[in-house]
């Protein structure tokens, strides 16, 4: 038998129609896309994917509405249904998801356990103690570390003025420098005593000189527009409650041709997926150390979120990317003129 191929329809593609098509790519039986009628809309609805579908379901009136004046040839003989939900939601968000599950349920079969996902849950958003900046420097991140040093060198420029956003022990900045000795980075975290850890790790290396180490919230830079060459930032995206104002302090301050390489952890689908992973990266780690992880797993974001995220805060021209199966990528290359 083959799938009813349906079409989920809002106003941006943002919140509402992509929560439906998210939760409805699971069940069998269905192939599922969404759009949005607006000009802004992260996917346009267009006449080909009208014509791809065989159901359609808008979120309001004004949506069929907009359909019908733009689409009428392309909708005979589908069936346009409207669910009435108005735009008061978030992507994921609980009351969405099941809202959507009641009203879906009485056109298709909507099996709860088979769209068991996991929802966000904030962690700190500062690590303060000393015995837990201790505790996660001593945590061996030095292949990914190496990693992010190795692909952010190649993206900025040969002399750069380099921000460092949530720096923690100051381990990738050390990295960084050893392979870009013209870079001077500041490094900033809103954690005192990480920023002690990150002092004795500097201290003990050549590349001291390079690095300066600042307390600082990143959510409220003090520095000038467009004074960095270029941002890197990992794994502080998922211990902020609102990213978007960090990325928009992330755009203040750099350069209009500046690059930018940002990287964190992707929240998993299911809890199932999520302890998988902490018994492959964490295994042979302390419980602590274990449930850390798993905290910063579930508190992560998905990647139609750090979409959303990266678009709303104005910031252009990113490749936004999963680049490992728990990591995404935000990157951006210097240029020496727009």
């Amino acid at each position: 038998m083959d799938e009813i191929k349906i079409l989920f329809v809002c106003s941006q593609n943002k919140w509402r129609s992509l929560t439906a098509q998210k939760i409805c790519e699971k069940v069998s039986g269905y192939s599922v896309r969404s759009a949005g009628t607006e000009k802004g809309a992260r996917i346009r609805v267009t006449e080909g994917l009208v014509g791809w579908a065989d159901w359609i379901f808008v979120m309001e009136k004004k949506h069929s509405d907009r359909l019908r004046s733009k689409f009428s040839a392309s909708l005979e003989g589908k069936q346009l249904i409207c669910l009435q939900i108005p735009d008061n939601y978030q992507y994921m968000e609980p009351e969405l998801v099941e809202l959507l599950q009641a009203k879906l349920g009485a056109y298709m079969e909507m099996p709860v356990n088979e769209i068991d996902f996991m929802q966000r849950v904030l962690e700190p958003e500062v690590m303060d103690s000393l015995s837990e900046a201790i505790e996660y420097d001593s945590m061996d991140f030095t292949e990914v570390n190496a990693a992010f040093a190795r692909s952010a060198a190649v993206l900025g420029p040969v002399f750069g003025n380099v921000l460092d956003a949530g720096t923690g022990t100051a381990r990738i900045p050390i990295a960084l420098c050893q392979l870009r000795s013209e870079w001077k980075l500041t490094c900033i975290d809103l954690s005192a005593n990480m920023l002690k850890v990150a002092a004795q790790n500097v201290e003990r290396t050549d590349v001291r000189s390079q690095i300066s180490l600042e307390l600082i919230d990143a959510k409220a830079m003090p520095y000038p527009d467009n004074y960095f060459d270029m941002v890197i930032s990992n794994s502080i995206i998922h211990h902020l409650p609102d990213p978007v104002t960090f990325l928009q302090e992330v755009r203040r301050v750099l350069k209009p041709n500046g690059a930018i390489f940002l990287r964190d952890l992707l929240r998993p689908e299911t809890r199932e997926i999520r302890d998988n992973l902490v018994e492959m990266y964490a295994g042979d780690c302390n419980a602590h150390q274990q449930q850390l992880f798993s905290d910063s797993l579930q508190a992560a974001f998905t990647l139609d979120e750090v979409e959303t995220m990266v678009e709303t805060a104005g910031l252009e021209r990113l490749r936004i990317y999963e680049s490992s199966d728990r990591h995404w990528t935000a990157e951006r290359v210097w240029c020496e003129t727009l």
